[in-house]
């Protein structure tokens, strides 16, 4: 207890005491503010104690001082949920304190925080350190002076110092990661604030931790720490190793028991944990039965609480300076804390002030997904199978752990509670769930069918049906399926309703047995929880319909028979939720990449990412040119006599176009595809007549990413006819790679319900959708495609483009002035392949 007076002035005690009069004598949260004495001279009542109190107050305690609420009773001790607080405030330098109430006594749980002055960077000093003489060239092989890196630097620092959201393109070569990480250190170390470095591939997430930022480690001479974070389903939970073990019958299906004891083994001896540490990928199905969840972990009550996985990443996160995650990751956080308004429990990612994205193209669609919802038949299913399941006459799943223990316990729990319980899951719950697979199984296969009946001729393509309101009036408004969705909607809630009303007998059971059954009773409710969520995004898909979302379904043929069907909806725009959830919330955001601009401009950027919602003089913006000599190093080629790709001759010919360019260059080629179908027809045709002139063809498909990229490397007389994921994101440097060939503009698929949806917001707002979308889409794609070729200064080669419409149509101009000046070539195919002839030689 401490003195009242030395922590809150006497208005304050005076606004504490009213407050919580007027809430009749129960819990009340306060936010305080202090002044340069550490004495709360400001307070607002913020919740009042309910369910929701604690993410309320959590949502705003960063921007206050202090929190405050009071203990009714006028026991000031504080209680093990005080102290899960404090542990929260603590990391964002809040103050907290109970108080009785009359607010006469406090008792401080965290003491207040010193105000915090910002150091601003000094930018000059940090420009020194890549300048030729500075620390970095001295560790530095092969050390370049880049004035562009020295410019980004520039940028950088006044969007940490002034809190503003810089969008920078830097070139391949300016040496980018180097430009952010400096003023991201150094902002870290001075000022105590936690910068997180988002980047959308694993490559450059392991280029960051395991080369630059350890090579910066060495050069600066400064201690601070870089940890790169994953989701927390990347991890192993012990407490769900336990469970399996000991219940392996059980929890195991026989098709899997070999890999799930090989996994447990492996749980045993693992140093992090993580999946990255296996040899070999386990199936989604197996490792779900082991990973750490969110909704099924019983933090402390656990008794892995102090060797978790989780905790330790969390633990090492928390003592990090540096964050290094991916887009996916941070968005997953962004979209939990944008949706319940709290801080705490996001991901594995403790407090940080500063993002930097990098792979900053990538935004919009990651985000379009995290601020969407999804749900899928299979999704379903496992859920169910979780809870109970038959194999060859053994009942399994968790509902089945439960009634084991029961019955083990036979005698010591009263035998009225027990046969409630027993009578609970073997005559309501078990033959619910089993009617519940048949009714899931039933109604997506009425669903499969239909959506195929719409499109007859796709095969066995898969099929995207957006549900606009005609389509939903046809097939969801007095029809068979709209009654078959709307019950087994029904049935869903009333499962996950079921489930819950099981937990407080068992809870009791377990009193009575006097043994801890915590984890399986979350294991039930976070599926009751999960079937809950699944009917409301089914209804919402199904039976909604606002101008702000898409909503739209998926279906392709399954394995035995179980087509694979989907519910999804994502927002229209982003603009609004990057707006509150990123830039309002985060002082500074840093995004770049070298494909950000169209025409040297972000405007296409600005206007999908919600940059243009933002006052003018809170943004920096950037172009930044690459350091190459691209007239000398590079030549594009681009014949005009060709068929254009939507003619019926367009395949044909670019098999032999394709062929006679791979000659000239001897294979070291990329051949960029926009579809797999043109790219399995032109790789069939041509694989054979390469190997006869001694190239090798490798496809995107045959092996992993990885494996075909090492062989592409070593083998310098090889082509790989690859799809999207090669557009961008692989960097092969020297004599490997010295053709990129495009086969099309890299257009997006118009009927794509999100691309389609989009495309319809710009004409109904009186744009041209093709012009003001569907080509600067296109142009960042093309300039990703192009970017492939020089990624060095002693990098030469060609880019062929054998799609004339870059040249014969107006918005070709548009690819073209995108690009870095080079020496380009279009006429006839023999005067362009005359041209590479002449380059090559």
């Amino acid at each position: 207890m401490r003195n009242v007076e030395k922590y809150l002035s006497a208005e304050v005690a005076d606004q504490l005491r009213e407050a919580i009069h007027e809430a009749g004598g129960n819990e009340v949260f306060f936010v305080g503010y202090t002044e340069e004495d550490l004495v709360t001279h400001q307070v607002e009542v913020v919740a009042r104690g309910n369910a929701m109190a604690v993410p309320a107050v959590m949502e705003v305690a960063r921007e206050a001082d202090v929190v405050i609420h009071n203990h009714p009773t006028g026991d000031l001790t504080p209680s093990e949920a005080d102290l899960a607080i404090a542990t929260q405030l603590d990391t964002y330098r809040v103050a907290f304190y109970i108080v009785n109430n009359r607010a006469d006594n406090i008792y401080v749980v965290v003491e207040p925080f010193e105000k915090k002055e910002v150091r601003p960077l000094d930018t000059e000093a940090i420009k020194k350190v890549l300048q030729p003489n500075g620390p970095l060239a001295k560790h530095l092989k092969g050390y370049e002076d880049r004035p562009q890196q020295v410019e980004m630097i520039d940028a950088v620092c006044q969007a940490f110092n002034e809190e503003k959201v810089a969008t920078i393109e830097a070139g391949t070569g300016t040496g980018k990661t180097m430009a952010y990480l400096l003023p991201a250190i150094y902002w870290s170390l001075q000022n105590k604030q936690r910068v997180v470095v988002s980047t959308h591939t694993i490559n450059l997430q392991e280029q960051l931790i395991k080369k630059d930022i350890p090579l910066l480690q060495k050069a600066l001479g400064a201690k601070f720490e870089a940890v790169l974070v994953k989701g927390r389903g990347n991890y192993v939970c012990l407490r769900k190793v336990d469970e399996v073990e000991s219940e392996f019958d059980l929890q195991s299906d026989d098709e899997e028991r070999e890999e799930l004891k090989s996994l447990i083994g492996w749980a045993r001896n693992s140093r992090d944990g993580s999946k990255a540490d296996l040899s070999n990928i386990p199936r989604e199905e197996v490792w779900e039965k082991i990973a750490a969840e969110s909704d099924t972990c019983t933090r402390s009550k656990c008794l892995h609480f102090r060797e978790c996985f989780v905790n330790k990443a969390r633990r090492r996160a928390a003592r990090a300076d540096i964050l290094v995650a991916n887009h996916h990751l941070l968005f997953a956080d962004l979209a939990l804390r944008h949706e319940i308004g709290t801080r705490s429990e996001a991901g594995v990612l403790p407090p940080y002030e500063r993002i930097i994205f990098d792979e900053a193209q990538h935004l919009e669609d990651v985000a379009t997904h995290y601020f969407g919802n999804r749900i899928t038949r299979a999704g379903i299913v496992r859920i169910l199978s979780r809870l109970h399941r038959e194999q060859k006459l053994m009942l399994k799943g968790h509902l089945h752990s439960l009634r084991h223990r029961i019955s083990r316990k036979r005698g010591v729990i009263p035998e009225e509670l027990s046969q409630k319980i027993e009578n609970e899951i073997n005559l309501r719950l078990v033959p619910s769930i089993n009617a519940l697979v048949d009714l899931t199984h039933n109604t997506m296969d009425m669903v499969y069918d239909l959506i195929k009946s719409q499109a007859p001729e796709s095969g066995n393509q898969e099929i995207k049906l957006r549900l606009l309101p005609q389509v939903k009036e046809r097939l969801f408004v007095d029809t068979p399926l709209e009654e078959a969705v709307r019950d087994y909607v029904q049935a869903l809630k009333l499962c996950g309703h079921d489930l819950s009303l099981l937990i407080e007998p068992v809870s009791q059971a377990q009193k009575e047995a006097k043994e801890d059954w915590t984890s399986l009773l979350i294991e039930v409710k976070a599926q009751a929880d999960r079937l809950i969520a699944a009917a409301d995004v089914i209804a919402d898909v199904i039976f909604k319909h606002d101008d702000d979302h898409i909503r739209w379904l998926e279906v392709r043929p399954g394995w035995r028979g179980r087509n694979v069907v989907r519910f999804l909806s994502s927002p229209l725009d982003i603009s609004d939720m990057m707006k509150e959830a990123v830039y309002d919330c985060y002082s500074t955001v840093v995004m770049t990449s070298a494909t950000l601009t169209v025409e040297k401009k972000f405007d296409f950027l600005a206007d999908r990412i919600g940059l243009q919602k933002l006052p003018e003089d809170r943004r920096v913006e950037l172009v930044l040119p690459a350091p190459f000599d691209y007239e000398k190093q590079a030549i594009i080629g681009i014949p005009l006599d060709i068929p254009e790709p939507g003619h019926s001759a367009f395949a044909a010919e670019l098999g032999k176009l394709v062929f006679k360019a791979l000659a000239i260059s001897e294979g070291r080629a990329f051949v960029l595809f926009t579809s797999y179908g043109l790219l399995n027809m032109i790789y069939n045709q041509l694989a054979e007549s390469l190997r006869m002139i001694g190239i090798a063809a490798l496809k995107q498909g045959n092996e992993n990413r990885h494996e075909l990229l090492a062989r592409f490397r070593k083998d310098k007389t090889s082509v790989l006819f690859a799809t999207d994921s090669f557009w961008e994101g692989v960097d092969v440097e020297g004599d490997a790679l010295e053709s990129v060939i495009i086969t099309k503009l890299p257009f997006k698929v118009p009927n794509e319900p999100v691309i389609e949806a989009r495309y319809e917001a710009v004409e109904k707002r009186g744009g041209n959708a093709f012009m003001e979308y569907a080509v600067p889409l296109a142009v960042l794609k093309f300039k990703q495609g192009f970017g492939r070729l020089i990624r060095r200064k002693t990098d030469r080669g060609s880019v062929i483009v054998f799609d004339n419409r870059i040249v014969r149509k107006n918005y070709g101009k548009r690819f073209l002035a995108s690009l870095p000046p080079c020496h380009t070539v279009t006429g006839s195919k023999e005067e362009v392949f005359a041209a590479l002839k002449n380059f090559f030689s």
